[in-house]
């Protein structure tokens, strides 16, 4: 069987040609043999491409895939041929959807298809900038330097969101703790000090009477109100994907006071972190300014990335656009235009965006303590409310002379 290739030679020049093997496993032995480092091979016949289908219960995970390429980097490392590498990966896999991807991911590379090609194939799992980093790193040549800095990116964005629920987990549990002890003192508390004051025939003090009414309500109306809300939660949700409403959330995002210091470091430091590894992976300039405009969830950050675009396309630096821009923090786009000076753009981008990444961590913890005690303050106000609301007038009602 005739096999067509593109492979670098030692001295770093790009030969096409073909070979004649028995299978496409000695077709790559044979082009190791001659000191060529495969960059692409097809056979006159391929494989058909299946397509892709998943069922609810085989949910990939994002942990799942950086595992998955972490183990893909490590054997590329240690010199195992990518193809061997995907099969071995795909056969270790604990996650039936994933181990389904992966294993067409590597027939359709044994197929004569390149490594980017088959992951095209799976929107779903690997994004565009994935893609077009592996797809840089083939064209290099340096398929194993990009493996490594894209599965540190993934593992890099992983950890960040895991320590943004940790941070956050504290106060959403009182929270919740907050809205238990309100359904049981509407639910469980008030009607029963509402019949010691019947049975008393004691009129209670005017914002006693407020809490026991107001807890009546709630009682007569809970399906009414639970409604309301499940209407209002629903007219919401609705509405979040509408301009004004995307607009409005993202400059309140970046602009809350005591918030930004914390979203705009967050942000900043993870598209400034995805364009430098772009970069330093090989993707050209233009391109890694518009994948890492599609991969930002932030409108004013998509403006800013199609200013630097036009900016570029005009033959202009990322400077200008960069310290144009008020809701970058302090310091970001002097050290972005000085190292675009240097010629080190993409290894300093990414150095800034892991200064900022860690910066708003350390600011989001900060906020989160803050959160604390206010959270804690307004439980212990709504339970010093029903003391001084019911039990104090219980205990003058029942220390009055009969």
């Amino acid at each position: 069987m005739k096999f067509n290739y593109r492979a670098k030679q030692r001295s770093g020049d790009i030969t096409v040609g073909d070979i004649e093997a028995n299978s496409l496993a000695e077709a790559r032995s044979q082009l190791r043999q001659q000191g060529l480092f495969l960059l692409q091979i097809s056979a006159e016949e391929t494989k058909a491409v299946r397509p892709a289908s998943f069922s609810f219960g085989n949910r990939i995970k994002k942990n799942d895939i950086v595992m998955m390429l972490s183990q893909i980097t490590i054997m590329s490392q240690s010199g195992v041929d990518l193809s061997e590498a995907l099969k071995s990966v795909a056969a270790q896999c604990t996650n039936p959807a994933l181990q389904t991807v992966m294993t067409r991911v590597s027939d359709d590379i044994e197929g004569g298809s390149t490594f980017a090609s088959a992951l095209r194939k799976h929107p779903h799992v690997f994004d565009d900038t994935f893609i077009a980093g592996i797809a840089a790193g083939e064209q290099s040549g340096s398929i194993t330097e990009v493996l490594e800095r894209l599965t540190y990116l993934l593992r890099s964005d992983l950890r960040m969101r895991q320590t943004v629920v940790s941070t956050l987990m504290y106060p959403l549990v009182l929270c919740a703790v907050t809205l238990v002890v309100l359904f049981v003192l509407f639910f469980f508390i008030l009607p029963q000090f509402a019949k010691v004051f019947a049975d008393l025939e004691k009129a209670p003090p005017p914002f006693t009477q407020m809490m026991l009414s107001m807890g009546e309500f709630v009682r007569d109306h809970f399906l009414l109100l639970g409604g309301v809300c499940v209407g209002l939660a629903f007219f919401a949700y609705s509405l979040r994907n509408a301009n004004f409403i995307r607009d409005a959330w993202d400059y309140a995002s970046l602009n809350f006071a005591f918030a930004k210091k914390a979203t705009r470091s967050l942000s900043t430091g993870r598209t400034f972190r995805l364009l430098g590894t772009m970069l330093s992976s090989g993707v050209p300039l233009i391109e890694s300014i518009r994948l890492c405009r599609s991969a930002s969830s932030n409108t004013l950050f998509r403006s800013m990335y199609e200013r630097l675009e036009s900016e570029v396309l005009r033959g202009e630096g990322l400077g200008p656009t960069l310290l144009s821009s008020p809701f970058l923090p302090s310091g970001a786009a002097q050290m972005v235009a000085t190292a675009e000076k240097t010629g080190k753009l993409g290894d300093v981008l990414k150095m800034v965006g892991e200064y900022f990444e860690d910066q708003g961590e350390r600011h989001l913890r900060d906020l989160v303590k803050l959160l604390e005690p206010v959270v804690i303050v307004f439980l212990g106000m709504v339970v010093a409310g029903v003391a001084f609301s019911v039990i104090l007038p219980l205990l003058d009602v029942s220390s009055m002379p009969q």
